[in-house]
């Protein structure tokens, strides 16, 4: 397996794909998003990247009172998520549900801050382990299949991933129908810190 496609696939923190912009055809008519609505399991779909034939799928998990959070993002090495390639995992805490806005569509967009506990990446087969390792990746030689190693606040290839205990802004945007939500692109940041597009994943219950 080639190096570079597990820098491409780094790239992606939190879900994976392209960004889009707030103003879709989705429109969001729901009042709020709560803490007991947000509560629980939410996965979404595979997303294959058929130039790296690779596939992503992530989880998301809120907890009972939906001030914790954790993301796992499964990289598999075949489009169909089967064969696992390896995990990022990210986990955040003191979750806070803030203001609202609504775009011309008539999306609503929830604001949230939390807090970074930990960001961990690890490789599923020797074979990534050993690509991880010749690059010095993360400026670590210490990569071992079946091992996480925390990667919070290091540079890893051109991404610098936030530290531990640094502050996280997103959004979420729950559809019309509240059967699944979408979140903010982190890599698209406005002035204000928040994301000024959303992912196209959506995460279903």
């Amino acid at each position: 397996m080639k190096s570079y496609l597990i820098l491409l696939m780094l790239i992606i923190f939190l879900p994976t794909g392209c960004g889009d912009n707030l103003s879709t055809s989705t429109k969001d008519e729901s009042v709020s998003v709560t803490t007991d609505f947000l509560a629980g399991t939410w996965t979404a779909e595979c997303v294959d990247n058929t130039t790296a034939l690779t596939s992503t799928k992530t989880v998301l998990v809120f907890s009972a009172t939906a001030d914790n959070l954790s993301s796992t993002s499964t990289n598999y090495s075949d489009l169909n998520c089967v064969t696992q390639n390896f995990v990022i995992r990210k986990t955040m805490n003191t979750l806070s549900l803030g203001s609202k806005s609504t775009t011309a569509q008539n999306q609503i967009m929830t604001k949230y801050t939390a807090v970074v506990s930990n960001i961990t990446l690890e490789p599923k087969t020797s074979d990534t382990a050993t690509s991880l390792n010749t690059d010095s990746y993360c400026g670590s030689t210490g990569w071992s299949s079946g091992a996480q190693t925390s990667i919070a606040g290091l540079t890893c290839g051109s991404i610098t991933y936030k530290a531990q205990n640094a502050e996280y802004s997103d959004l979420i945007q729950v559809s019309s129908e509240k059967t699944f939500i979408r979140l903010g692109n982190t890599t698209n940041l406005g002035s204000n810190g928040y994301p000024k597009t959303l992912y196209k994943e959506e995460y279903y219950k």
